[in-house]
Order: C-alpha cells, then sequence, then structure tokens
C-alpha cells in the first residue's frame, strides 16, 4: 500500500466519520480527540499565546459542532474545513483587535508538513518558508494582508474584499502586484 493510499483512506475515514457525528456522540467524541491537539497546535504556532489559542480552539469547536451539518465531504477534506474554521476564528479575534496577527511559525511545528515527509525535505521546506515569510515582510501591509487571507486562510477574492471594505477587483489587482514584487524578492 503506498504512502498516497494510506493517506487518502485516512481523509475517507475522517470524513465518513465527521457524517456519522452528526447524530452520533461517540463519533463526535472522536473527531475532537483526534483534531483538537491539532488544531490547538496550530493556534499555539499562529498566536504564541495559550490562553488566546485555547479560548479560539473553544470557538472552533463551538463553529464545528453547530455547522458540522453543512460538511460537504464532495467540496474537500473534513480536515481542510475544520483547519478552515480555526483560521476564521483566528481572523475574527484578530479583527476584533484590529490587527492581523503576524507571529511567525514556531521552529519546530508545522502543520501542514505530512507526518511522514523525510527530515531533509521539512528543512529544506522551513528555509524555503523562511525566505517567503521574510519577502512578505517586505510588501506594503494591505498586500501583506491580502497574501495572507487568500493563502493561509483561503479565502476568496469576494471574501477577501467584503472584509476589507474594498472592491473585488482591487482584491485582484493588489494580489497580482504582490505575487509580481514576490517573484521578484525571491529571484
Amino acid at each position: 500500500m503506498t504512502l498516497h493510499t494510506v493517506s487518502k483512506k485516512n481523509t475517507v475515514y475522517w470524513n465518513n466519520l465527521a457524517q456519522k457525528a452528526i447524530f452520533d456522540e461517540l463519533a463526535f467524541i472522536e473527531l475532537y480527540e483526534y483534531f483538537f491537539p491539532r488544531i490547538y497546535q496550530h493556534l499555539i504556532a499562529k498566536t504564541k499565546n495559550e490562553t488566546l489559542a485555547d479560548e479560539i480552539a473553544s470557538d472552533t469547536f463551538t463553529r464545528m459542532y453547530r455547522h458540522l451539518k453543512s460538511y460537504d465531504p464532495n467540496k474537500g477534506a473534513f480536515s481542510t474545513w475544520l483547519f478552515r474554521i480555526a483560521q476564521n476564528a483566528l481572523y475574527k479575534k484578530n479583527q476584533d483587535k484590529h490587527a492581523v496577527h503576524d507571529a511567525e511559525w514556531d521552529e519546530n511545528f508545522d502543520p501542514s508538513a505530512p507526518e511522514t515527509e523525510m527530515p531533509e525535505r521539512q528543512f529544506l521546506n522551513k528555509e524555503r518558508n523562511k525566505e517567503i515569510l521574510e519577502a512578505i515582510a517586505k510588501l506594503p501591509k494591505r498586500q501583506q494582508d491580502i497574501i495572507k487571507m487568500k493563502y493561509w486562510m483561503d479565502m476568496k477574492s469576494d471574501e477577501i474584499a467584503q472584509k476589507l471594505s474594498i472592491a473585488p477587483s482591487s482584491v485582484r489587482v493588489t494580489l497580482k502586484k504582490a505575487r509580481e514584487k514576490l517573484r521578484e524578492l525571491l529571484d
């Protein structure tokens, strides 16, 4: 059995369990016990604040519980859906404070890296991610915010426009300029 098959099998398992958890308390508990530490670690890495991470994680699982019926496995993996809820909760918390949080990833934690990825590849990816983060930090604030919302929070241009109270076309133009500037900085 290949790694891709195992990964796909896990995704299908969690997707099915999420659908079952709507009516089955044990399924919900299993989801919670498996995903809570992952969500919490992701939020700790983003906020560098245990109290805030705990508060946002709690909000994430409350939202998951309320909206579990709306989860559609045909649109994506349950884990992606849940991490998007966490990202949105983080963004909302930061927006309430009128700032997008700029905490960097902890050196030893990368939630996007598969557990089976070789250490050498993880190191190279961390170095490249560090270069990208440094390049993003050189962009104007609006471009940084739009890049973060687009790629880290997986928001669509219309959603970003609504959050920033600007036209969707402005989001697309700003994103295009930001990408061009990032290419220059990374070359």
